[in-house]
C-alpha cells in the first residue's frame, strides 16, 4: 500500500486548496431518531462558503491519539451570520465519530477542515435521484433543499426501520418522490433492497443527475446498476463514505482495495 499523506491539520491546510482549519463548539444536541444524533455548533463561519453537498473534516478524539485522527460529515446546514452550522451522524456503523458524537457534552471543542466534496448539486439537471444509506441523508437533503423550483427531488434511501428517517420539507413547486427501503436484516454491504429501491423508478423526461452516498460495496453496485440503464457516466455523482468491516483511514475516507 502506498504511504498515506500525513493528516496534521498544517498538512492539510498544505495539499487542500480552499479549506480553513475552524474551532467548532457544540452548543445543541439532539437524538433525531434511533438512527441519527444531530449536533448543532457555533463557530468563526465569516466567509465560509459550502456548497450544498460539502462537509468537513472533524478531528475525532481517540484513545491515545494526537489529534490527527479524521472523520468526515456532510453539513446538513450552516448560516455563516449567525455562525451557526448542523452536522447529522448516523450511528449505524457504530465508528469513532459516531462515538464520540454520542458522548459528546454541551460545550465540547472540536477541529474541523473544511469545506470540502466534489459531489455536489448539479444546478442544469431537471430532475435529481438521490441514493444510499443514513451515512449519505444530511447531503442528500441539503442539494435537495437547493433545487430552485420547478424541480425533481426523487430519494431511496435504506435504513433499518422507516421511523429512523427524518423527511425533507422542500420548497413549493419541487415534486418530492420518496422511496424508504426497509433493511429488514439485510447486511449493510448488502444492495439488494436499494436495488429493487431502484427498479421501481421511472426516471423522469428531460436531463437528470443522480447521486449516490453509503456503503462502499453498495455505491459500486448502485452505479453499476444506472448504467446499465442507460444513465451515463457524466450523470452520476458517487461517493462511498465507508466500508463494512473496514476502518476508515485516518484521513476519513474508506479504503478502496
Amino acid at each position: 500500500m502506498a504511504e498515506l499523506p500525513p493528516t496534521d491539520t498544517p498538512s492539510l491546510l498544505a495539499r487542500l486548496p480552499g479549506v480553513t482549519a475552524l474551532a467548532l463548539t457544540i452548543v445543541a444536541k439532539a437524538d433525531l431518531s434511533p438512527a441519527i444524533i444531530e449536533l448543532e455548533l457555533a463557530g468563526p463561519l465569516e466567509g465560509l462558503v459550502a456548497a450544498p453537498g460539502n462537509d468537513l473534516m472533524l478531528a475525532v478524539p481517540v484513545e491515545g491519539g494526537d489529534g490527527s485522527f479524521r472523520r468526515r460529515y456532510s453539513i446538513r446546514s450552516i448560516d455563516a451570520h449567525t455562525g451557526r452550522l448542523r452536522l447529522w451522524i448516523d450511528r449505524a456503523a457504530g465508528g469513532p465519530g459516531a462515538r464520540w458524537a454520542a458522548t459528546a457534552e454541551l460545550g465540547t471543542t472540536i477541529e474541523a477542515i473544511g469545506p470540502r466534496g466534489k459531489v455536489t448539486l448539479d444546478t442544469l439537471a431537471d430532475w435529481h435521484l438521490f441514493i444510499g444509506d443514513l451515512s449519505f441523508l444530511s447531503a442528500a437533503y441539503n442539494m435537495a433543499e437547493a433545487i430552485e423550483p420547478p424541480g425533481q427531488a426523487l430519494f431511496v434511501i435504506e435504513a433499518d426501520e422507516r421511523s429512523h428517517l427524518p423527511i425533507p420539507a422542500l420548497a413549493d413547486g419541487i415534486g418530492v418522490t420518496m422511496g424508504i427501503i426497509e433493511r429488514h436484516g439485510r447486511g449493510l454491504d448488502d444492495p439488494t433492497g436499494l436495488l429493487a429501491g431502484l427498479a421501481a423508478i421511472d426516471f423522469p423526461e428531460d436531463d437528470g443527475h443522480v447521486y449516490i452516498g453509503g456503503e462502499l460495496q453498495v455505491v459500486a453496485a448502485m452505479r453499476r446498476s444506472l448504467i446499465e440503464r442507460g444513465i451515463t457516466a457524466e450523470q452520476i455523482s458517487s461517493k462511498p463514505y465507508w466500508r463494512l468491516g473496514t476502518s476508515n483511514l485516518a484521513h476519513g475516507e474508506p479504503q478502496k482495495s
